[in-house]
């Protein structure tokens, strides 16, 4: 299994390279951000497959998160209070009252990436969530301005509020709360892989649409 694993991680890395290309080649462009819906959904998807340890309770609150993600991004859009101004375009897809419904999913996925590549390596709860919530937020700095140019959503004036990484964070933390105060996550090499892969994609497109 670890060497099935760790060569679909190196396939998972090379795609996700390929997809930069897509990204940032013009004529790229429309197929590579078409496919960003299917890649959010196959990386959680790989998540869960090649993990070796199944919890009922572990399942339902990845999923309650998703949904509370959801609600929370809808109320977000909505009153415009909690992350600050801002509303969807149309790369996340479908969804209802303009919140794509892939961004509960996205909640649920970083939760569970995160808290799997935590595992073992934090034991106090609230450390855990803490350092959770910060890698979240780390993510969400690179995300911001790489959103913003490829219409996941938009700012008011295209300007990210400071507001937004603060409720990002305090919103990240709550919910890894609830996922270590009910139940232990158990290290996920492949969803530790997810994060740390798609974070640096989301890096190196911060850094090239900041340079051009």
């Amino acid at each position: 299994m670890n060497n099935v694993e760790n060569r679909f991680i190196t396939l998972v890395a090379i795609i996700y390279c390929v997809g930069i290309i897509g990204f940032i080649v013009p004529s790229l462009n429309a197929t590579f951000i078409w496919l960003t819906p299917y890649n959010i959904i196959a990386a959680f998807v790989f998540a869960w497959i090649f993990h070796k340890k199944w919890e009922a309770k572990h399942v339902a609150i990845i999923l309650a998160v998703g949904t509370l993600g959801f609600f929370l991004e809808y109320a977000g859009v909505t009153t415009g209070k909690i992350f600050g101004s801002y509303h969807y375009g149309k790369t996340l897809g479908r969804g209802w009252q303009g919140v794509p419904y892939l961004i509960g999913l996205n909640w649920a996925a970083l939760i569970f990436f995160t808290s799997s590549l935590l595992a073992g390596k934090v034991n106090n709860p609230y450390g855990a969530s803490f350092l959770g919530a910060a890698m979240m937020t780390v993510y969400d700095f690179f995300l911001e301005p790489v959103a913003m140019r490829y219409d996941f959503w938009h700012w008011h004036k295209g300007i990210i509020p400071t507001q937004n990484y603060i409720a990002w964070f305090v919103a990240a933390f709550l919910f890894q709360l609830l996922l270590h105060l009910n139940t232990k996550p158990q290290r996920n090499k492949m969803a530790g892989a997810m994060f740390l892969i798609q974070l640096g994609f989301f890096l190196i497109l911060y850094v090239y649409i900041r340079i051009f």
